[in-house]
């Protein structure tokens, strides 16, 4: 069941109550006060209660002032309640005819307000009009009567001022001990006459009584309670406020604090229906706010959290499948990178047989310029499939390089001219070159190549009109972004980057763009080979190559080559020195009689091993016409035998073999007859370094007559001293 409210119990009352602050202001009065002593509350508001109600100046004696004064010294000294049983009081009236003082009795009850100190702050008066009682009491008095009806007619009236004295206590117990805050505005300026415990908690313990909410709290000013405040009073519709934000200065001369309150505004009426005041109450919920307000935050970080989380898991997943599709893309090309090898290498050994064949047919062929011009012609067959055998081998990483220290903005410059008249006058190069590149470390021919080949593909996929960009800069590649590259390590590398106009490459093309013999120019007669030398370069300098391309977007095709640490850098050797340095190949019009009237006397022991037997004859034949004394073995545990039977000063051996390689072959021989010369027979570069063992020859196939004449002849040269 809902209880009154305390400001109901007040104003309700049939009791006349009036509340005072301690300088004796009245703060406050009931209807039944007004209407016992026949004043207006805002006349007698605000003014000390002997000063609003003065004593008649004609009969100064009908006013006990002094007495009443006395009864409220004692209730601010003892701070304990103190009744005047009987007081003579006059009271002005003001009358159509005039103003009269009428000669009145009362009997107060004075009660002290105390705040949570025990101090004083407001005495509520409880007044009772007994002057009919007293004039009764005289009339007994003259006509004689006995003292036991007065007698009984006081106690009466002791017995109603202590029930309406009780009332009072139980009012204000009530009002003070409510759950929630709870205060009464009066009137238009919104003035504090009640305020309970609760209330002046959460305000701070100041004095409110008698001020208006402005001056007794002015922090508020600017927020939106003093606006709800006039707006209730005004309409006359109460308000409810849920979770509205205080700030108020509960300790004086600190920073304000922040509250958050529930509260009602509830307008209250006087008989004619006007809003006389305001009765205010509410509760403190600060604690549950922030609990909501931390809820809510750790919902947010968490939610944060959780998305951040699930970002990681996606860029990971990403990461993953990156990482994972860029291993399958180079163990495919591996692969094939191995099958290709295997073949460049079956596919020498039968250009070395054809070859071979040839050298010496010619001999038979002197004065038939026909069969010379077809043999011309076979022999071009030949060449031709020498270097496919070779660009196989590029792309396998295992062609002959001699790398050095390079500066890739001096190489770009130096064969602008070439790119120039290569590409065409319809295509723009464009050249963005950064500051202080880093050097490399890489065959300078093969990078050579390597531009004009990505320049020339770049001009067809523009169908030779266009703008080609070329880029280089230095870049740091982290170790996240080297995992997307298997077997590179994070570390400074330079890119050359080769970006053109044309249409594009879906995404089947790109996953297939480095294969070999796979092109898109059909109709131009390519061969499938430019980007898989491409690859197969870039792979064996220690780099690594990406592509990007979007249909209609154009493709950029982009070189990642190692930083080469080393400060002193050699400028790059020019096209014509490089050209005059390397040694011109001998010419196939020597025959094999001459070269072996060369050999003279100092013919060597060989040791030729070859697992294919039309070849193992053919090269075994050429050897022995050179002038040596030959040994064929088809396998190295054979050859192995052999050596521990017998002297060689040669052990000339093809790499490919089958059972135990090559390799292996020449490292026990080695290991086992340090004096004896080995030569290795094979389609790509196989140096000392990497067999493990000194005075290694190599052989690349398909290898002609004169060579094996000129590797033979320079090994008998240095046994014999010469």
């Amino acid at each position: 069941m809902q209880r009154p409210s305390f400001e109901s119990l007040f104003r309700l009352s049939p009791n006349a109550y009036v509340l005072l602050d301690r300088e004796l202001r009245i703060l406050d009065a009931n209807e039944a006060y007004l209407r016992l002593t026949g004043r207006a509350l805002d006349e007698i508001r605000g003014h000390r209660l002997h000063e609003a109600f003065a004593a008649d100046p004609a009969s100064p004696e009908s006013t006990r002032v002094d007495e009443l004064l006395d009864s409220f010294d004692r209730v601010l000294s003892r701070r304990t309640v103190d009744t005047l049983p009987v007081i003579r009081y006059s009271i002005r009236r003001d009358l159509p005819e005039g103003t009269l003082y009428e000669d009145r009795y009362w009997s107060a009850t004075h009660t002290p307000v105390l705040d949570e100190r025990g101090d004083v702050t407001a005495i509520l008066q409880h007044t009772v009009d007994i002057t009919e009682l007293h004039a009764m009491k005289q009339a007994a008095r003259q006509t004689g009567a006995g003292e036991q009806p007065l007698q009984q007619i006081e106690e009466g009236l002791l017995s109603r001022a202590r029930l309406w004295q009780d009332e009072g206590k139980h009012l204000r117990r009530l009002f003070a001990q409510a759950p929630g805050f709870v205060c009464f505005l009066r009137g238009p300026e919104h003035v504090f006459e009640l305020v309970n415990e609760a209330y002046q908690q959460l305000t701070g313990f100041r004095q409110l009584i008698g001020k208006r909410v402005r001056e007794g709290m002015p922090e508020v000013e600017g927020q939106v309670f003093l606006d709800l405040l006039d707006d209730v009073y005004r309409t006359g519709r109460p308000y409810v406020g849920r979770r509205m934000r205080l700030m108020v200065q509960q300790q004086a001369g600190q920073q304000l604090q922040e509250v958050f309150v529930d509260f009602v505004y509830q307008p209250i009426f006087d008989e004619q229906g006007q809003v006389i005041g305001i009765f205010v109450q509410g509760h403190d919920v600060s604690e549950q706010v922030r609990s909501q307000q931390q809820l809510a935050a750790y919902q947010e970080h968490l939610e944060a959290l959780v998305e951040e989380r699930t970002r990681e898991l996606r860029k990971s997943e990403a990461e993953r499948r990156t990482a994972e599709a860029a291993l399958l893309q180079a163990q495919k090309l591996e692969a094939v990178g191995k099958l290709t090898g295997g073949i460049a290498h079956d596919f020498n050994n039968m250009l070395q047989v054809i070859g071979g064949n040839l050298q010496l047919l010619r001999r038979s062929l002197t004065g038939d310029e026909t069969a010379l011009r077809r043999l011309d012609s076979a022999v071009g067959g030949v060449d031709k499939g020498a270097r496919m055998a070779s660009q196989l081998l590029a792309f396998a990483s295992r062609q002959r390089l001699q790398p050095q220290a390079v500066r890739l903005d001096e190489l770009v410059e130096r064969l602008l001219e070439l790119l120039d008249s290569s590409l065409g006058q319809r295509i723009e190069v464009r050249l963005d070159m950064a500051d202080s590149l880093w050097p490399v470390f890489a065959d300078v021919g093969n990078l050579e190549a390597m531009l004009l080949n990505l320049a020339v593909n770049g001009r067809d996929a523009m169908e030779g009109q266009g703008c080609l960009t070329i880029r280089l800069e230095n870049r740091v590649l982290s170790p996240e972004a080297a995992r997307a590259h298997p077997g590179i390590e994070p570390g400074d590398f330079v890119t050359l980057d080769v970006r053109d106009e044309g249409s594009g490459m879906t995404p089947e093309v790109q996953a297939r763009a480095f294969e070999p013999f796979f092109t898109t120019k059909r109709h131009l007669n390519a061969s499938g080979l430019g980007l898989s030398m491409v690859y197969g370069f870039v792979r064996q300098s220690g780099g690594f190559i990406t592509l990007t391309s979007e249909p209609g977007q154009g493709t950029s095709v982009c070189v990642h080559l190692p930083r080469y640490r080393d400060e002193s850098v050699a400028p790059v050797v020019d096209r014509e020195e490089r050209t005059a340095a390397k040694p011109q190949a001998s010419t196939t019009e020597n025959t094999i009689k001459e070269a072996a009237m060369n050999v003279g006397s100092a013919g060597l022991r060989v040791l030729f091993v070859e697992d294919d037997p039309t070849l193992r004859m053919l090269t075994g034949e050429v050897i022995a016409e050179l002038g040596h004394e030959v040994t064929l073995s088809e396998s190295a545990e054979e050859a192995l035998s052999r050596l521990d039977d017998q002297a060689f000063d040669v052990l000339f051996t093809d790499v490919g073999l089958v059972g135990m390689s090559g390799i292996d072959l020449v490292r026990q021989a080695k290991a086992r007859y340090p004096q004896l010369a080995v030569v290795i027979a094979s389609g790509y570069i196989v140096e000392a370094e990497q067999v493990g063992v000194d005075s290694l020859q190599t052989m690349l196939k398909p290898y002609d007559i004169n060579r094996v004449r000129d590797v033979l002849n320079a090994i008998a040269r240095t046994r014999h001293g010469n």
